[in-house]
């Protein structure tokens, strides 16, 4: 983490980098400080600020082939991904360094590879979303089985598993696919931690707030989630 923040001092003033990025023609007047762009898309700002959603889209897209444009999205989603980090290190071996390792890998693949014409909107919470999703959900939904080559009669004749998913998965499913305008951040990092079992008192610490409130919380996500089943229904 010193790493990511020593060399983003080092860039963000570098007179060439800076030419740079005013040269890709984003929204606004040229900037003076690569921390300008951060602002602009979004850092700092409210999860309301659609400016910003609007310029980070400039910027993921661009990121596609252009390193340093993946580098400003990264800087720009960095302290959701530590506090996942944070979180997720208490409960994987290897700890914070661990947890924040794979959390910023699987962030760069995924704003490398975005796809903003499918999910134009609510760009940092989605990528910060999926960046957990891929780092510490999806591997252990995945059941590990050896591979071996079987005839075309042994395959006809072999009974399809049964497999039952647990309600644990379940919901990181419909977590997962749910649509980001459902629920909120907050909403969608309760819900994701009550489904990893992570307890009420747990996660009322971190937010600095009573158990009753988290309670309340998950029945307005719930609520929310639900309404959304029913209209699509």
């Amino acid at each position: 983490m010193r790493q990511l923040v020593d060399d983003w001092a080092a860039l963000a003033t570098k007179p060439r980098l800076v030419r740079q990025v005013n040269d890709w023609g984003l929204p606004g007047a040229p900037i003076a400080h690569l921390d300008d762009a951060l602002e602009r898309a979004g850092f700092g700002h409210e999860a309301t600020y659609t400016e910003g959603d609007q310029y980070l889209a400039a910027l993921v897209r661009r990121a596609q082939h252009d390193e340093l444009a993946g580098r400003i999205v990264l800087q720009r989603i960095l302290p959701p991904l530590i506090a996942i980090a944070a979180r997720r290190g208490r409960i994987v071996q290897g700890g914070f360094t661990e947890a924040f390792t794979l959390t910023i890998a699987q962030a760069w693949i995924l704003i490398r590879t975005y796809p903003i014409e499918r999910r134009p909107a609510k760009i940092a919470s989605n990528l910060v979303r999926d960046a957990e999703y891929h780092a510490f959900v999806r591997d252990a939904r995945m059941k590990r089985v050896s591979e071996c080559s079987l005839s075309d009669e042994m395959l006809s004749t072999a009974p399809a598993p049964l497999v039952e998913p647990t309600g644990e998965h379940e919901l990181r499913e419909l977590l997962y696919n749910a649509d980001p305008d459902v629920l909120s951040p907050r909403q969608f990092d309760v819900l994701s931690r009550i489904g990893e079992g992570e307890s009420f008192d747990d996660i009322a610490a971190d937010y600095c707030v009573s158990m009753r409130t988290v309670r309340g919380w998950r029945r307005e996500a719930i609520n929310a989630l639900r309404e959304r089943m029913q209209c699509a229904v």
